[in-house]
C-alpha cells in the first residue's frame, strides 16, 4: 500500500510541477494560455495533498506532519521561483507587479500549510487530537473494514459457493457431452467396424463367389475342352472309320448312273454296260407312293424327294451287292446304293424318311440301319412324328386309306349277304394264279387272302407281278 501512494505521490508532485512551470512560462509571455492552467495547478496540489494526507492516515508509520511539511516545502519553492521571475522581469523590462499575485498566493497557501504542519508536530494538541481522530478513524475504518471484510467473505463464500456449483454444473454438463460424445464416438466406431465386417464379409463372399465361378468356368472350360476333344477325336475316328469303311467298300462298289427315281426306295440306273438295272434297295422300306392297292401314304412324297435330289445332286453313284441273291422274282436287283461316298439308306432313315425293312439274309449294314433309325425316332421325325403310322409289330405303314382300300372287295368275288366265315373263305385261294385272278397285284401281308407260301421274296407282299 505504502509503494501505491509513493507512486502516486511522486506521479501528481512531478504533474504539479510541470504544469507550475508551463504556467509560469506562459505568465511570462503574457500568452492567455497561460491563465487557464492556474486551475490545474491548484489541482493537482490539492490530490497530491490528499494523497499524501490518505497515506498517513493509511499506512503505519507515515504522519500528517510529514505530508503537511511536504506540500508547505512545495509551495515555498513555487513561491521563491515566482519572486525570483518577478525580480528578472522588473531587471529585464523595467516592470514592476508582474509576478507579484503568484508570489502573494504562493505565500498565503505556503503559510497556511506551515501553520498546518506546525499545529500536527509531535507533543501538540493537534496532533493528539488529530491522533485521537486518526485512531478514532482508524478503529471505525477497521470495523468498517472487518464488516467489509465479513460481507466480503460472506459474498465471496456465495460467490465461491455459486462458483464450485456453477463448476460442477458445468463439469456435469462436460462430462454429459463428454459421455455422450464418446457414446456417439462408439457409436460410430461400431458402426464403422459392423460396416467394416459387413464389407469384409461381402468382399469375402464375393471373392468366393468370383472364385468358385472361375473354378466352374474353369471346370466348364475344361469339360468343354475334354467335350470337343473327345468330339473331334470320335469325329476323326467316325471319319477314319467312314473312310476305312469306305474304302473296303469301295472294293465291292460297281459305278452306276441315274436313269430315274421310282419311289423313295426303288431307283432305275444305268451300269457301265449301258444295261438298265431296277434297284430294291436293302433293308429299308419308305412310305407308298405308286403301289397300284395302296393309297399315296404320309411322307411318301417327302422320301421320293429326297432320293431324287440325293441322285440328281450326286457327281457318282455306287451299288454294293450283299451276300445271298442278288435280284429278287421281280428281277430287282438287291443293293445298297451310295451317292457321292454317302449311303442314301442311313440319309432316308436318319431324316425320318424310312424304315429298317424287308429284313432276309442280306444285313451286312443292318445294325448301323438301325443305329440311323433309333435316331429319327427318339428325335420323333418323319414317320415317327405320327402316333401308330410305323407298324412296329411288322412290316409297312398304318394307314386309314390303305386300310379302306384293303377292305373295299369286288362285288364280282365276294357276296354282299355272306358271313364272316363265308368271306374269310372266299380269300382262300390255291394258288397265286387263283389270287391274281381277283387281286392282279397281289395282297398285302394285312390282307386275308395273303398267305405266307404265297410270299417267295418274304416281302410282305404275296402274288406280285
Amino acid at each position: 500500500m505504502s509503494i501505491i501512494f509513493g507512486f502516486l505521490i511522486f506521479i501528481a508532485t512531478i504533474a504539479t510541477a510541470i504544469l507550475y512551470g508551463v504556467a509560469m512560462h506562459g505568465h511570462w509571455n503574457d500568452k492567455g494560455d497561460g491563465k487557464a492552467l492556474w486551475k490545474p495547478v491548484f489541482v493537482l496540489l490539492a490530490v497530491s495533498g490528499i494523497l499524501m494526507i490518505n497515506r498517513a492516515l493509511t499506512v503505519e508509520g507515515a504522519t500528517i506532519n510529514e505530508a503537511f511539511l511536504i506540500l508547505w516545502v512545495m509551495v515555498s519553492i513555487g513561491m521563491f521561483i515566482s519572486m525570483a521571475s518577478s525580480r528578472f522581469y522588473n531587471l529585464k523590462y523595467k516592470e514592476k507587479g508582474k509576478f507579484s499575485k503568484i508570489s502573494r498566493t504562493a505565500f498565503i497557501i505556503g503559510f497556511i500549510l506551515f501553520l498546518l504542519f506546525a499545529f500536527t508536530m509531535p507533543g501538540t494538541n493537534v496532533e493528539e487530537n488529530a491522533a485521537a481522530k486518526v485512531e478514532s478513524a482508524a478503529e471505525e475504518t477497521a470495523k468498517n473494514i472487518t464488516e467489509e471484510n465479513d460481507e466480503a467473505e460472506l459474498a465471496l463464500e456465495k460467490k465461491q459457493l455459486a462458483a464450485e456449483k456453477e463448476k460442477e454444473e458445468k463439469a456435469a454438463d462436460r462430462k454429459a457431452e463428454e459421455e455422450k460424445a464418446q457414446a456417439e464416438k462408439e457409436a460410430e466406431e461400431k458402426a464403422e467396424r459392423e460396416a467394416a465386417e459387413q464389407r469384409e464379409q461381402e468382399e469375402k463372399l464375393a471373392a468366393e463367389k468370383a472364385a468358385k465361378e472361375k473354378a466352374e468356368r474353369e471346370q466348364l472350360e475344361k469339360e468343354q475342352a475334354a467335350k470337343e476333344t473327345a468330339e473331334k477325336e470320335q469325329r476323326e475316328k467316325e471319319e477314319k472309320e467312314a473312310e476305312e469303311k469306305l474304302a473296303a467298300r469301295t472294293e465291292n462298289l460297281t459305278a452306276v448312273e441315274l436313269y430315274r427315281v421310282v419311289d423313295g426306295d426303288t431307283v432305275h440306273v444305268i451300269d457301265k454296260d449301258n444295261n438298265l438295272l431296277k434297284l430294291r434297295l436293302l433293308l429299308i422300306d419308305t412310305p407308298e407312293t405308286v403301289h397300284p392297292n395302296k393309297p399315296v401314304e404320309p411322307f411318301g412324297p417327302e422320301a421320293s424327294a429326297r432320293m431324287t435330289e440325293l441322285m440328281s445332286s450326286a457327281e457318282v453313284l455306287h451299288i454294293e451287292y450283299d451276300e445271298g441273291a442278288e435280284t429278287d422274282h421281280y428281277d430287282r436287283h438287291l443293293v445298297y446304293l451310295y451317292a457321292d461316298g454317302v449311303s442314301v439308306h442311313e440319309v432316308l432313315l436318319a431324316e425320318g424318311l424310312a424304315r429298317v425293312g424287308y429284313i432276309y439274309e442280306q444285313q451286312r449294314y443292318l445294325l448301323d440301319f438301325r443305329e440311323k433309325e433309333q435316331y429319327a425316332k427318339d428325335n420323333r421325325l418323319g414317320i415317327w412324328s405320327i402316333p401308330g403310322y410305323v407298324n412296329e409289330g411288322g412290316e409297312g405303314f398304318n394307314s386309314e386309306k390303305e386300310e379302306a382300300a384293303v377292305e373295299t372287295i369286288p362285288e364280282t368275288t365276294v357276296d354282299q349277304g355272306s358271313s364272316g366265315e363265308d368271306s374269310a373263305a372266299s380269300y382262300n385261294f390255291a394258288n397265286c394264279k387263283e389270287l391274281r385272278a381277283v387281286f392282279p397285284d397281289g395282297v398285302a401281308g394285312d390282307h386275308p387272302a395273303y398267305q405266307p407260301k404265297m410270299d417267295r421274296d418274304k416281302d410282305n407282299w404275296a402274288c406280285e407281278n
